[in-house]
């Protein structure tokens, strides 16, 4: 009869029944089905050379992964050994070790164990043999010193229902794992749809909150522009025009003469149609109405600062028009710069048009608010880049920033490509993407140097080299 025993701080399995295992067949089949014959529930395996199993139910305290004492005295006594132990009043185990092999692996009370032990200290010569009642001398406490010898680890009783019980553990580890995984699955989904739902609300706001901003468009505001100066003279009784400014509002013209006597104020403003205000000794300003009308553009249909000024570049690149980064400017599109401006400044050669013209309202949010001429043969266009204040999606690049002309062929400011014969910058009628418009054609006179230089500028072969300045994007305010 199996039963736990206690011996110092530790329980023992005691009672076991044991037998022979085949050293040719794996052990462990060997046993569970030995212990399933006796209709046991736990076994264990001891020895190498002659292996044996022991085996018992699972009752009186006994259970899975708890040391066997039979196994401890076949590994610590001599191969013949027959041991008895009074535990208590009331307990009593003895063990038999024949050979090396364990016969016997009794449990009861101290009378039933003594009378097994008469029984079978006579039939013959033992190794050790002991027990309180005789023969040879027995102590209690060298006993359980000699258990407490830490060199051996006794093995311990296993089920034979483990592999199935570590199947269903398995299994549930398994089932467990699928629901986690499907929970964070969940949560994950979750947390997307909730971002998508919060992305869509703040659009919905966006849309709604911020009202639409308002813009100038480049092309039309260079053609009212241009048709203005057009109708103005460059020059007049002795003044000369030395700066041009161009708004959407009013064209402003500024006057210079040498002395007096060159032209009087009073024969300006006869030439010129309108008031003029004396702005020095020799200066005078001019302003003429004009109105460009502009446009409102929802939010939602802008780019970002930064893809605005990427579009922006990709146009300039095309053209051959070179940009730098200037001491307070920042380079289009420079994710790296924390604080970036939406001001923009191109300097060009001439007046803009053609293609080159609608590639530039082809950037989505640019707006003019000044076209400025200094005396010099290079026009100053000013505005602002209007963005949108978060990325929205399905944006596409605008066909003429991605498509405009053949990958990788630089358009010089003439319109022609370097393959093509090189052509001058023609006029109001002629293909080129820049035109020659100050002083206007038209109306003769005026001053030569100014005529010559910009005669110059119009017939340049290569304006990339030598005149186009870098283009200046101001910094953010």
């Amino acid at each position: 009869m199996p039963q736990a025993v206690s011996i110092g701080k530790k329980k023992y399995a005691v009672g076991l029944s044991w037998g022979p295992l085949s050293s040719d067949r794996p052990l462990r089949p060997q046993a569970i089905e030995k212990a399933r014959q006796s209709k046991d529930t736990l076994y264990v395996i001891y020895g190498e050379v002659e292996p044996m199993v022991g085996h018992c139910d699972q009752k009186n305290g006994v259970r899975a992964r708890m040391p066997c004492l039979a196994p401890i005295v076949a590994e610590i006594w001599p191969a013949n050994t027959l041991l008895a132990v009074v535990l208590d009043e009331n307990q009593a185990i003895g063990i038999q070790i024949t050979n090396g092999n364990i016969y016997d692996d009794a449990f009861g009370s101290p009378e039933e164990i003594r009378s097994w032990f008469d029984g079978l200290v006579g039939e013959r010569t033992w190794d050790f043999a002991s027990s309180p009642w005789g023969p040879g001398e027995f102590s209690k406490e060298s006993f359980f010193d000699q258990l407490a010898d830490k060199a051996f680890l006794p093995p311990k009783l296993r089920s034979v229902n483990e592999n199935r019980g570590m199947a269903v553990r398995f299994g549930i580890l398994g089932v467990v794992a699928l629901l986690i995984f499907i929970a964070l699955s969940a949560v994950l989904r979750h947390r997307r749809e909730m971002e998508e739902r919060l992305a869509l609300m703040s659009r919905h706001v966006i849309r709604k909150v911020i009202p639409p901003v308002r813009l100038v468009p480049l092309e039309p505001f260079v053609e009212s522009c241009r048709k203005a100066l057009d109708r103005i003279p460059s020059f007049s009784q002795g003044w000369d025009a030395r700066a041009v400014s161009c708004r959407p509002d009013r064209v402003r013209i500024t006057w210079v003469r040498e002395d007096a006597s060159s032209g009087t104020v009073r024969e300006l403003e006869r030439d010129l149609g309108t008031t003029v205000s004396l702005t020095g000794e020799n200066r005078a300003r001019t302003d003429f109405p004009l109105s460009v009308p502009s446009r409102s553009v929802a939010v939602d249909r802008l780019p970002t600062l930064s893809d605005e000024k990427k579009d922006l570049a990709s146009v300039l690149e095309r053209y051959g028009l070179k940009y730098q980064m200037e001491e307070g400017s920042f380079l289009p599109g420079m994710d790296s710069v924390s604080e970036s401006g939406s001001d923009f400044s191109v300097d060009l050669p001439d007046l803009p048009r053609g293609r080159f013209l609608s590639d530039l309202e082809g950037v989505s949010g640019l707006s003019a608010q000044e076209l400025r001429w200094s005396g010099k043969t290079r026009w100053i266009l000013k505005g602002e880049m209007k963005h949108a204040p978060i990325a929205f999606k399905n944006r596409r690049i605008p066909p003429g920033i991605a498509a405009s002309v053949p990958s990788g062929t630089i358009l010089r400011p003439n319109g022609k490509s370097p393959s093509s014969p090189t052509g001058k910058s023609s006029g109001s009628g002629g293909t080129g993407q820049f035109e020659t418009r100050w002083p206007p054609g038209g109306t003769s006179g005026g001053d030569p140097d100014l005529r010559s230089e910009h005669g110059a500028l119009s017939e340049s072969d290569d304006l990339r080299g030598s005149i186009v300045p870098p283009v200046r994007l101001a910094p953010g305010h």
